[in-house]
């Protein structure tokens, strides 16, 4: 195994260890405590680190699959590593700008989308909310942006993932070649069932040809995935380390 993938593993093992105990304590007086004092009803700290939480939960289901089942599925985890990048990108561009201002515009924007997409599913269910009804809630919101000088339609805006890891790319990782979102679309890609990625990366065994007709037999190149798996605990590690710059004073 390349040290490089020996060192994320062990990496991924100590995350998953530390996040099965109560979150790191936010120091008072550092930026993150400074973000719930201004909104305590959402608190910044908690939404970015469920974010990390959740890419470390996905990135110890891929190795527990790969080195504890020894199981190598062609696309599945690639859906997992989907996740992980997904949640390390928004933990990112929640913690990243140096303005607490736009730090809470993204929250907030966050709460929303958390409250659309809740609604919708109640609405397709047909079961009815438990909590208070979502126009009290998205009002609240509302009148959050208003009370930081935020505008109320931008945080009930249009929600887009890939816009997200764009700004990973450019603002936190210096536009290195894409990483995030060309992470993204690969997994994506293997998540939708899209041939681009499959023909693309997949290792390709030829079982016969008659003609035109090719049986082939797609199966995951190691290689490939663990090197996924690894610049996935890169994106992970960026994440984590930006938490940490934010829930500690002395920073």
């Amino acid at each position: 195994m390349p040290p490089h993938v020996a060192r994320a593993l062990r990496q991924i093992n100590e995350w998953q260890k530390a996040t099965s105990e109560p979150s790191p304590v936010v120091e008072a007086g550092s930026s993150l405590s400074g973000d719930d004092a201004k909104v305590p009803t959402l608190r910044m700290s908690s939404a970015a680190y469920q974010c990390f939480t959740h890419a470390v939960d996905h990135l110890h289901a891929v190795q527990a699959l790969l080195f504890e089942a020894k199981v190598i599925h062609s696309y599945a985890p690639y859906s997992l590593l989907r996740a992980a990048v997904e949640a390390a990108g928004e933990a990112i561009w929640l913690l990243e700008p140096s303005s607490r201002q736009e730090r809470i515009r993204r929250c907030l924007k966050r709460a929303y989308e958390n409250v659309r997409k809740g609604k919708e599913f109640m609405d397709l269910s047909g079961l009815q909310p438990s909590g208070r009804p979502h126009d009290e809630r998205v009002q609240e919101l509302r009148d959050l942006a208003t009370q930081h000088g935020l505008d109320p339609n931008g945080i009930c805006g249009r929600w887009s993932t890939q816009a997200q890891l764009k700004y990973v790319d450019e603002a936190a990782l210096a536009g290195k070649e894409a990483l995030a979102q060309n992470l993204w679309q690969i997994c994506s890609g293997f998540a939708h069932g899209r041939e681009w990625a499959t023909l693309g990366l997949l290792e390709r065994t030829v079982h016969s040809q008659v003609g035109n007709m090719v049986q082939i037999r797609l199966s995951s190149s190691t290689e490939v995935l663990l090197n996924m798996l690894y610049m996935t605990t890169l994106l992970t590690g960026k994440a984590k380390g930006l938490y940490d710059i934010r829930r500690t004073c002395h920073q």
